[in-house]
């Protein structure tokens, strides 16, 4: 009996029982799992970013375009600039707005030699196909060459020059 109580210890090894063979198994499993998923989160979150950046740049482009595009679409033509010679001089500027959308007149300067006068406007409002004058005291000497330079809240300038 003592013979087959050792031969039996020694074919079978229940070393195997307490050791990490049978596990490795679940153990990949539950590695895979978890990599997966830290994978797939990641993945999401990327996708995420990169779609709030795109939509992001999205709106930056659009309101680019359309700023150029209006600042393309108006247009002002110079209809008349005359000086009163009545007490107290006056001056006078009368334009038209022939783009396709309104624009706002926010400032006139005037320039001659003896130097420049910005006149800032409030009320500039001219709708598509409409009239604008202003209207203003200005003290001027005949004959003197005068330069204008109507400047619109879009940015853009508009030059006449013109002898008093």
């Amino acid at each position: 009996m003592k013979n087959y109580l050792i031969f039996y210890m020694i074919s079978h090894d229940h070393s195997d029982f307490f050791s990490c063979k049978k596990r490795k198994a679940l153990s990949t499993v539950v590695t895979s799992a978890i990599l997966m998923a830290a994978v797939s989160i990641m993945g999401v979150m990327l996708v995420t970013w990169s779609n709030t950046s795109l939509f992001t740049q999205q709106i930056e482009i659009e309101n680019s375009f359309n700023e150029k595009m209006n600042k393309l679409n108006e247009d002002i033509f110079i209809e008349n600039i005359w000086f009163g010679n009545s007490s107290p001089e006056t001056l006078n500027v009368t334009l038209s707005n022939v783009g396709i959308i309104g624009l706002n007149i926010t400032s006139i300067r005037v320039s001659n030699s003896s130097g420049f006068t910005l006149f800032s406007i409030t009320d500039g409002g001219v709708s598509p196909n409409a009239i604008y004058s202003f209207n203003t005291t200005y003290f001027w000497d005949a004959g003197e060459t005068t330069d204008f330079i109507i400047t619109t809240n879009r940015g853009n300038s508009y030059n006449a020059q013109t002898v008093t």
